[in-house]
């Protein structure tokens, strides 16, 4: 009874505060109406439902319900309704009082005016966001603790209220998962499974170890072995047994999962965060929500931290009694550092007791370090695992028709022979039997074989290098370092099409000046030259193992013979990336550039990866932003990046005429990144081959393509280039661009052309960056005294936008604003000589930071320019601002149209915008008119 009371008392105290905030946020919004802040209605709406959620509970309490356990925790000095009181009688203090009282010979309106002017400051602040926050978190608390078990734990209340308070539609949980997911592991695990052995790894299953782990009587394990021991294959068998052992136990009330990762050199990345994403998105999907963290980094946007990532497992993995995450290959991340302070932590993390964490590996000192503290080790070599190689060949040698009609006996001693010496090396083994059949049965050649088996990878490897005839070396030399080529690329599931592999190589060699016409080279060639140091599946070729590639990039090799067969990275590029930008310069100038305005090729990924040319075309960008780098130090590749540059080639226009499902989304991202502007389609680029200088184009689509004006590509063109006159070349080009318009009936509409940008190279630059890319910073400050800052003040305005919603980049001098350092630096805003001003295209955009900015450095708002001056082209950006010319900016503003250019205007209050905006041109002197030609 004493505990009813209290939470009673408690509740009682927290509502009757409530009231006092209600009704002072009703007095301001009925008195301010339209003009009453966004942040004063959020007040009103969530301090009530806080009212009503404590009166509910002061009802149940009385009725006696609750239990004494729960009701001692509701009514706790560091409870959730002492929160609540806490944060609403914060709140209740930046109402001022005298606001209320009625005041001597002012109007009501004016006195409440006065008073708010007082409130606005600390609404600004964020004070009223913090606490609001808290009160949302504190009466989640609360009502989560009246509709589920009463006996739960306040803490676990807090963080299952936080789940459940982000949950979703269908549809927008999918977008988070789709944004989450950086790397998906399960194309490794499908292939996995396909080459699993039945039988094979069962081994595990008998160990004590394993039992333990499922039981949770071991936390961790590590299954560790020398490469080529199939870590990988048992891995995705193991990963087969553990979601079937999760379906057994897992019950509605104590759901139990289990979640696998694949790190894999191909990655070519630090697995540690595309690890932590594919696990939060499978246990989000799992469990049908995401979680107020993850909803929060999506909403933010960019690249979440580790620790972040953390949070958030933490927070999902809440949902489950047990998570069972598997991650093989922790040895082909890189760097692999982070990847194993995170499995450190979820081992040993108090946050993370409810996982079970299973781990594959080689056999490094580092990895062992770490995994010899926090698990229990589980070593491939041993008997167990020789019965599975013994299980493994016998497989091989039925399945194989080669050896269909050798002898038995000689069949079972190559089995002894091999499985007993593989020392837990599947790979070894099937390297060893691949050769071996190349023998045909003749059991003398076959027992000296079997007496002089390689040791280990590295001599097996060499072996079959040197039994490749030295008059096929040139081939099968430019075949590996295209497979090393195209892998970096993200090549398809089963590797590089023969078809693409094979022209590549003609290419290359051709460029080598080897002739090799004379001989016929076809995957089938590929793969009798090759043996098991290739694998062909659905017509691709790719490396048959991560060690063949291992072998291939390692500095022994580079010590004797076998050199040429070296892919070390300069050697690769040089051969490859010299063929790529030749067969793109040829595809993009003979052959895309000629096609019909509106023809495009509709290119589906088999196409995609079938066409030389059109392969090259679309992969060139990524080669150029991969190895920069690389390129610049090459006096070749660099030569070959300017043709293929050049205005007369259309790189630009060519990639634009290619269609793909996933095309324009790519290219949206990658210039996205290098800080173009999204309303901008830079992928679709045509010059004016006439009259544009080469010069500047060069500078531009480099800028275009690496974003960065320090990026090594640019740095060896500013270094070479005549910068002074370079800002002085005129570009002309067209770009297809989006615009989107308000009318008066208040509807958004959205519209698509190809505009004609026609200025010298910084008026360019600036209709093509994003106002909030740090590149444009870098071009504007170190490239000052260049260029004529008011004329670029024209075009800038077009794409000007921030992210700041209140005026505060004037008084953030830590804050680049390229509007504001235009206009510091002298731009004058009422330039003459233009048919429309600045101001006029920042009010027809209700660009409200622009118009503050502008007014700020003197631009006259009744200044409407020259409407008779020299017109813009009508295909050009700036023309389509024809519709304003002659109007004040306040009769721009009063018009109800709007047009901008970005798509980030659409995100603020236009009706607020327009109100501010107007307020601001009265308050400077603006009138409301429109010139009329006579």
């Amino acid at each position: 009874m004493a505990e009813a009371l209290g939470v009673v008392a408690s509740t009682i105290a927290c509502v009757q505060i409530s009231k006092e905030v209600i009704s002072a946020c009703k007095f301001y919004i009925d008195a301010l109406r339209s003009g009453a802040p966004t942040t004063l209605r959020t007040v009103f709406i969530e301090v009530s439902t806080l009212k009503s959620v404590l009166e509910n509970l002061e009802f149940i309490s009385k009725c006696e319900t609750l239990t004494p356990a729960l009701q001692n925790r509701l009514a706790a000095p560091d409870g959730p309704i002492e929160g609540c009181r806490a944060a609403v009688a914060a709140l209740e203090k930046l109402f001022p009082k005298q606001a209320l009282q009625n005041g001597q010979n002012t109007s009501k309106r004016q006195k409440i005016q006065s008073t708010f002017a007082t409130l606005a400051w600390p609404l600004k602040q964020g004070q009223v966001q913090d606490l609001l926050h808290e009160i949302s978190r504190h009466r989640d608390g609360i009502h989560l603790a009246l509709t589920t078990e009463v006996a739960k734990d306040i803490k676990d209340i807090k963080a299952a209220s936080e789940e459940i308070r982000s949950m979703l539609t269908v549809e927008q949980r999918h977008r988070v998962y789709d944004w989450l997911t950086s790397t998906d592991p399960s194309p490794i695990h499908n292939r996995s499974r396909k080459l699993y052995e039945t039988g094979t790894g069962s081994w595990m299953l008998r160990s004590q170890y394993w039992t333990q782990w499922l039981a949770s009587s071991i936390r961790c394990l590590w299954v560790h072995g020398i490469p080529g021991s199939g870590k990988t294959i048992l891995t995705s068998w193991l990963v087969e047994n553990v979601q079937h052992y999760c379906e057994k136990v897992s019950r509605v009330n104590a759901p139990c999962k289990s979640v696998y990762y694949y790190c894999y050199f191909g990655h070519n990345q630090d697995e540690a965060g595309p690890f932590l994403r594919w696990v939060i998105t499978q246990l989000s999907r799992r469990a049908g929500v995401v979680s107020t963290l993850t909803d929060d980094l999506f909403k933010r946007g960019g690249e979440p931290s580790i620790p972040e990532l953390l949070d958030a497992l933490e927070q999902i993995l809440q949902v489950f009694s047990s998570v069972y995450i598997v991650i093989d290959a922790v040895d082909e991340s890189i760097p692999r550092d982070n990847l194993l302070d995170i499995i450190q932590t979820l081992v040993t993390g108090t946050r993370f007791t409810n996982t079970q964490i299973l781990v594959t590996s080689r056999e490094y000192v580092d990895i062992e370090r770490v995994m010899e503290e926090v698990s229990v080790s589980v070593p491939m070599s041993n008997e167990l695992v020789e019965q599975d190689i013994r299980i493994h060949v016998q497989s091989i040698i039925r399945s194989n028709r080669k050896f269909r009609c050798w002898p038995s006996d000689l069949l079972i001693e190559i089995e002894d022979a091999i499985s007993t010496k593989a020392e837990g090396m599947f790979r070894w083994a099937v390297c060893q039997l691949h050769e071996l059949q190349r023998l045909k049965g003749d059991r003398e050649a076959v027992s000296k074989a079997l007496q002089r088996l390689p040791k280990d990878l590295d001599e097996t490897y060499d072996r079959i290098f040197l039994q490749i005839p030295q008059e096929d070396w040139q081939f099968v030399s430019h075949a590996f370092k295209w497979l090393w080529f195209y892998g970096k690329f993200g090549c398809q599931l089963y590797g590089t099409p023969s078809v693409l592999l094979l022209d590549a190589i003609k290419s290359s060699t051709l460029r080598a000046g080897v002739d090799s016409d004379h001989v016929l080279y076809n995957s089938e060639r590929l793969r009798e030259l090759c043996g098991c140091l290739v694998s062909s599946l659905e017509d691709s070729i790719s490396f048959a193992h991560y060690t063949v590639k291992e072998y291939l990039d390692s500095t022994r090799i580079c010590q004797g013979p076998l050199l040429i067969f070296s892919t070390a990275k300069n050697k690769v590029i040089t051969t490859c990336l010299d063929t790529l930008l030749l067969q793109a310069q040829t595809c993009a100038s003979q052959h895309l550039k000629n096609l019909e305005a509106n023809a495009y090729l509709h290119l589906d990924e088999r196409h995609l990866w079938s066409n030389l040319g059109i392969h090259s075309v679309y992969y060139a960008i990524d080669s150029l932003l991969m190895w920069g780098e690389e390129v610049a130090k090459s006096d070749n590749l660099y030569g070959q990046v300017k043709s293929l540059l050049h205005p007369s080639t259309q790189y630009f226009r060519g990639l634009g005429k290619l269609h793909s499902g996933y095309q324009e989304e790519k290219w949206a991202m990658v210039f996205s990144e290098t800080g173009v502007s999204d309303d901008k389609f830079a992928w679709a680029v045509d010059w004016n081959e006439d009259l544009t200088d080469s010069d500047a184009s060069l500078f531009l689509s480099l800028l275009l393509i690496t974003g960065d004006p320090k990026s090594h590509l640019l740095s060896r063109y500013v270094k070479e280039a005549n910068i002074k006159a370079l800002f002085n070349n005129r570009v002309l080009v067209k770009v297809p661009a989006a615009f989107f318009t308000y009318d008066r009936n208040g509807h958004w509409n959205s519209g698509f052309e190809t505009s004609e940008l026609d200025g010298l190279l910084i008026e360019i630059v600036v209709q093509f960056l994003s106002s909030k890319s740090k590149h444009l910073q870098n071009l504007l400050v170190d490239y000052a005294g260049l260029y004529n800052p008011s004329t670029t003040l024209i075009y800038l305005i077009t794409q000007h936008r921030s992210d700041l919603r209140e005026d505060d980049s004037m008084y953030r001098p830590h804050f680049f604003c390229p509007l504001r350092h235009l206009l510091e630096v002298g731009a004058q805003p009422n330039l003459a000589g233009y048919p429309i001003t600045p101001l006029q295209i920042a009010v027809a955009a209700r660009n409200l930071e622009g118009v503050r900015l502008l007014l700020h450095f003197r631009a006259d708002p009744n200044f409407i320019g020259d409407p008779l001056g020299s017109r813009w082209p009508a295909n050009s950006q700036l023309a389509r601002f024809k519709q304003f010319q002659g109007m004040s900016p306040l009769h721009i503003c009063r018009s109800g149209e709007v047009l901008c250019f970005s798509e980030d205007f659409r995100d603020y209050s236009m009706e607020s915008s327009t109100k501010t905006i107007q307020q601001l041109l009265l308050a400077y002197g603006g009138k409301d008119f429109q010139w009329e030609q006579d």
